[in-house]
């Protein structure tokens, strides 16, 4: 783990030609969200079993296809997060849903 005042110089050397916005734990922007249950779905089975167990527990759910989300939409306080990024895809068909015509 880096020391907290290398970590501040790497970053400080960084914001000088960063374009966008880099945000630490201080900042009013910074998402710092923890789900009550993440869901790290490998099939449709999963994702339709994870959905279910969050309506009966009348949880909030967010998603994750595999990536971040700096506006923090795919974190939810006391809530489901379902995870995507175990899957390589969904299919038409899968667990008895009809075929696209």
């Amino acid at each position: 783990m880096n020391e907290p005042s290398g970590l501040n110089q790497a970053v400080s050397k960084l914001a000088s030609r960063f374009a966008g916005q880099l945000l630490g734990p201080g900042d009013p922007q910074y998402v710092d969200k923890r789900p009550a249950l993440i869901a790290r779905c490998r099939g449709v089975p999963d994702i339709t079993d994870a959905v279910s167990l969050a309506r009966e527990q009348r949880l909030e759910i967010a998603g994750r296809g595999g990536g971040h989300s700096i506006a923090g939409r795919t974190s939810v306080d006391d809530g489901m997060m379902i995870v995507l990024s175990l899957m390589k895809g969904i299919h038409a068909g899968d667990r008895g849903w009809p075929l696209a015509d």
